[in-house]
């Protein structure tokens, strides 16, 4: 007999007090629906604290970084100890062994619980649908199949607690949810390749995937026209199709598989033999018949990341798994309690609810520190006369001062709630302080708390991910006073700088801006140019290694080398957040400025650089276009514009036409030449006249795109 379930939330009540629900199966933390939340369409702000050992002091400013010269002379153990406490590491090797230790039996449970879902073949399909339209927590679903019971599982019983199971759960519900998906967009793939010859050989036969097959595979997928997603999972999923057909062509001609270069150069050159490409389809579309009778031959999936995810943490007790609490002798540290499941034994803290089943780690809450710093730069700049970055730094603390007040309210909830529980477990009850802390308890619940946070443990460093609820209407309207938005702009992204922004004033005439971070492209493509040759040389050290000595440990040498490739890896990644951080942050209050209330960008998914550009697809793969658009929607959002107030747009034509008379134009070298060059910096117009730049010129050809009237711009669409 199958349960019916709730496949929609019941309304929200204004003077509910429930906790936070999970929205949609994608992993991203959404909170209850509200006026404020639906007009911007954010729902969360993440924020990243990096975790210390206990023990260790947090520097702050540059403080204990260095050692005392006067550890020197002292005793080895003692200037190990002191250097651990003071400098290196930020968690110890103990500390980090632990966390490891509890990462590696979240893993192992997570795909335990998969090989149990998927062992019941005839469920899989139902809990996949049953998951994509759900708007609840997945774990809610999931528990009431009998065979995932915690209480009937003696092997779970032994090996976590009930509340850590939760969190698996729901890992497992997204996992699923996500492959049931997948397997959707695959049938719809198998039957589109099926029955045209020619979108077969273009698939096999192209470098990239072709967007129009992409939007044909989705648009046959009916578990992707309602929620907005599907786009990447459907070129992933051709991608994994092509690599099945790929292997399956060498295999049969008796070939070598190689590396992915090889096989796709190798696969191309048969397709364009005509007697070659016969047999080469020919065993293909026999393939294909193979999948659509059988079914594609996907595996189990499997988690393999080291994350902890307490999304589906839902009560303020210490029974969900972690727990805050303030240091009382350092300022704005706060000591993070881990529960650890029973095989792993931790040790006791003095202010741990778990007892000895405890991991302690320490981190500092910089918050308030850079609230306090923005609000004196904002009285410097107003001073300077610099209004526009007075008011970008004072959203800035006000966003600061607001996170740290919800994660004040977070961490006195905690302890309220668990004080409450046990005076209310005493056979002799203090009435008078059990109403004093209900009536907190419920004053909290109401106020405005963050989520439930996120472990991640990547090149022994263990970070703390904790989303905040974004900013309301009322306070950025006191930082920033009333505002009207009516102007569009448009931003090309160039290859030469990052963004080219352009919008009309209230005159007629154009204001342009080139946003262009030239220092910190440079350091980028120096580390990645520095990756290239210590890649190559690690692979190959490491493959002579293990052909001689395959049964022992990697020599210091080689361990050493690979932290230095890791460390490279590491400040790239840092100079892609900051580079997208500082580009979105001009490109946002640029709009602020002019009171732009739609912004387009170009639509360059897939594109594919012409021949004769030289290292043009090294620099686009450079210029962090997604990261760029991701990081402007979401501060737009933060703002208050409803959803960002970001789109993009059909970039066709708008780099070879004019944007003042709409005729065909040629790019040049120089603002003085008029002799056409490939990738020519300016771009001229023989018609009227006209030298630009051809960045600016593109950006006000942008900004017309979506017009309905009739229109000389290129690239319109009605």
């Amino acid at each position: 007999m199958t349960k019916r379930v709730r496949r929609r939330p019941r309304k929200h009540k204004e003077n509910d007090s429930s906790p936070q629900m999970q929205s949609t199966m994608d992993g991203k933390l959404i909170t209850f629906p509200s006026s404020k939340h639906q007009y911007t369409g954010l729902k969360y702000l993440v924020e990243s604290f990096t975790l210390c050992s206990a023990e260790r002091d947090v520097s702050k400013k540059g403080k204990g970084r260095r050692p005392d010269p006067r550890y020197r002379k002292a005793r080895p153990e003692r200037v190990q100890q002191e250097l651990e406490r003071t400098t290196g590491r930020k968690a110890s090797n103990s500390d980090l062994s632990m966390m490891g230790s509890y990462f590696k039996k979240y893993v192992e449970l997570v795909n335990l619980v998969l090989e149990r879902v998927y062992s019941h073949t005839e469920r899989v399909d139902f809990l996949g649908e049953e998951l994509n339209s759900y708007k609840g927590k997945g774990y809610v679903l999931l528990k009431k199949e009998g065979y995932l019971s915690y209480k009937d599982n003696e092997e779970l019983n032994a090996q976590c607690f009930e509340r850590m199971y939760r969190n698996i759960l729901e890992q497992v519900a997204r996992i699923v949810q996500s492959n049931w998906l997948r397997r959707q967009l695959m049938q719809s793939a198998l039957a589109v390749v099926s029955e045209d010859r020619d979108v077969l050989i273009r698939l096999l036969k192209n470098k990239y995937v072709p967007p129009t097959m992409i939007k044909e595979v989705r648009a046959r997928c009916e578990s992707t026209k309602d929620n907005g997603t599907g786009y990447y999972y459907t070129l992933s999923v051709l991608k994994q199709l092509r690599r099945k057909l790929d292997e399956y062509i060498l295999i049969q001609r008796g070939e070598p598989l190689g590396f992915r270069g090889s096989q796709r150069r190798r696969i191309s050159k048969y397709l364009k033999d005509k007697r070659e490409s016969v047999k080469v389809i020919a065993s293909v579309q026999s393939l294909l018949q193979e999948f659509a009778t059988q079914g594609y031959p996907f595996s189990v999936p499997k988690m393999l990341s080291h994350t902890a995810d307490f999304s589906a943490s839902t009560e303020n007790s210490p029974g969900q798994g972690y727990w805050y609490s303030l240091d009382k002798e350092r300022e704005n540290e706060v000591l993070f309690f881990l529960k650890l499941p029973e095989p792993l034994g931790g040790t006791e803290k003095e202010s741990s609810p778990y007892r000895t089943n405890t991991l302690a780690l320490r981190f500092l809450d910089w918050l308030p520190r850079a609230a306090k710093k923005d609000r004196k730069k904002a009285e410097l700049a107003e001073q300077d006369g610099k209004h526009l970055r007075a008011r970008k730094l004072r959203v800035r603390a006000r966003k600061f001062e607001d996170m740290h007040q919800q994660f004040m309210n977070t961490i006195e909830l905690h302890h309220a709630t668990y004080q409450h529980a046990r005076l209310k477990s005493r056979k002799e009850k203090d009435t008078e302080r059990m109403r004093e802390l209900q009536e907190r308890i419920t004053c909290l619940r109401k106020a405005r708390t963050c989520g439930p946070p996120r472990l991640l443990l990547r090149d022994n460093r263990v970070t703390l991910q904790i989303p905040f609820l974004p900013p309301t209407r009322e306070m950025i309207d006191e930082e920033l006073g009333p505002r009207t938005y009516h102007r569009r702009a448009g931003a090309d992204r160039g290859v030469r700088v990052p963004i080219v922004l352009s919008v009309r004033n209230g005159e007629g005439e154009f204001v342009d801006e080139l946003i262009s971070f030239d220092t910190l492209v440079s350091k980028r493509d120096f580390l990645r140019y520095q990756t290239r040759g210590l890649t190559s040389k690690v692979r190959r050290m490491k493959n002579n290694w293990e052909r001689k000595h395959s049964e022992r440990y990697h020599p210091g040498h080689l361990l050493k080398k690979d932290r230095h490739l890791s460390a490279l890896w590491r400040k790239i990644r840092r100079l892609d957040r900051e580079i997208a951080r500082q580009v979105a942050s001009q490109t946002v209050w640029f709009c602020e400025e002019h009171w732009v209330k739609t912004l387009y960008f170009e639509n360059l998914k897939n594109y594919t650089p012409p021949q004769g550009w030289g290292d043009l697809s090294w620099r686009l793969s450079s210029n962090l276009w997604s990261k760029v658009l991701d990081t402007v929607k979401y501060m737009r959002q933060s703002l208050g514009h409803r959803y960002g107030g970001v789109w993009t747009v059909s970039p066709a034509w708008t780099s070879q036409k004019c944007h003042i008379c709409g005729e065909k134009g040629v790019r040049v070298e120089s603002a003085e030449s008029t002799e056409e060059r490939k990738g020519g910096e300016y771009f001229h117009c023989a018609s009227c006249g006209s030298t630009i730049h051809a960045d600016v010129n593109a950006a006000r050809n942008i900004i017309d795109v979506q017009m309905k009237k009739p229109s000389a711009v290129a690239g319109q669409t009605a």
